[in-house]
């Protein structure tokens, strides 16, 4: 695990270092407030019958059945329309995959989470509404020991804003990537505000 860490902490600053030096221009950069809600209900359900199955009994997981996450995050502009992004979320909630018992100790753990990836945009970046999809790679632990690797894999919606800040909504699917992962559906809003 160690060592998969390890490469995606060093892919976050190759992407970096990329985006930086990359295309000449200037690049806008910009930091994220972020709001997730994680869904790991829902997959479970797919997993054990379809996705077509689950819609059609309606037990797709709503907000209050999801655990929810703040975060920060960082974005860089490498193009117009490809921005390289890394964002740190954190929680205090129940492990999925765990029967709450009044016999253990506790049972609320600090979440933590660090993905880094690509949004790749529709447009050029001066449209005022701009979708596009999102893929990267990332570690989930639970309490600082129970780790697991996922790509997160989506689409999300750009809406530009004031003074060229601008709002994303997300969705997307953590693919398990380790034994250990427990696979969820995110749903995400972020601030973005523009640093340079």
């Amino acid at each position: 695990m160690k060592k998969l860490l390890f490469s995606l902490i060093a892919l976050g600053f190759i992407f970096t270092a990329q985006a930086q030096i990359s295309n000449g221009g200037k690049k806008k950069t910009f930091l994220s407030a972020r709001y997730t809600a994680i869904d790991f209900k829902t997959p479970s359900l797919v997993n054990k019958t379809s996705i077509g199955q689950v819609l059609s009994d309606k037990k797709w997981a709503q907000l209050p059945d999801t655990k929810r996450a703040i975060g920060l995050g960082m974005i860089r502009s490498y193009t117009d329309q490809i921005d390289m992004y890394t964002n740190v979320d954190l929680s205090i909630t129940t492990m999925p995959g765990i029967t709450i018992n009044a016999f253990k100790g506790y049972t609320e753990y600090l979440y933590t989470s660090v993905e880094t990836g690509m949004n790749v945009k529709m447009f050029k970046s001066d449209k005022k509404v701009n979708p596009y999809v999102s893929f990267g790679l990332g570690v989930r632990g639970f309490n600082f020991y129970k780790y697991g690797a996922y790509a997160p894999l989506g689409l999300g919606l750009q809406i530009k804003t004031c003074k060229g800040s601008n709002l994303n909504i997300t969705s997307n699917y953590a693919a398990k990537m380790s034994k250990s992962f427990v696979p969820s559906y995110n749903y995400g809003i972020s601030y973005n505000f523009m640093l340079n």
